[in-house]
């Protein structure tokens, strides 16, 4: 019984992880909590893991995204992060804003993964 009770647990703690179909974007503070603890890593590719997690399970809009494309340096890696976080936006109608201040290459490699 035990072992029925926490496969049950553990199914519906996973469903919940996702932001799949969700109907409205993260709130304020959430997103605050969220920006100091990406805020704090030094490093960029463990910021890209963060925002990644985050936009897989958070309700992330564009603007968020933004803020928090911010805080990475190395452009490859805000690159890879638009890519890999454009699936799960709020708002993906709003896309564009996102690839403000990258270089034409990097907005046609973005959009090869947008447009897939």
């Amino acid at each position: 019984m035990k072992g029925i009770l926490g496969l049950i647990t553990v199914l519906a703690f996973s469903f919940s992880v996702h932001a799949t179909d969700c109907n409205e974007p993260m709130t304020k503070e959430r997103f605050t909590s969220l920006y100091k603890t990406v805020e704090v890593k030094q490093d960029d590719h463990q910021r890209y893991q963060l925002i990644v997690a985050y936009a897989k399970r958070e309700c992330m809009t564009v603007d968020q995204l933004a803020s928090f494309l911010d805080l990475i340096e190395e452009h490859k890696v805000k690159v890879s992060t638009v890519q890999s976080a454009y699936n799960h936006l709020f708002d993906i109608e709003n896309v564009d804003q996102l690839t403000q201040g990258f270089t034409e290459h990097e907005k046609l490699v973005i959009q090869k993964v947008i447009k897939k």
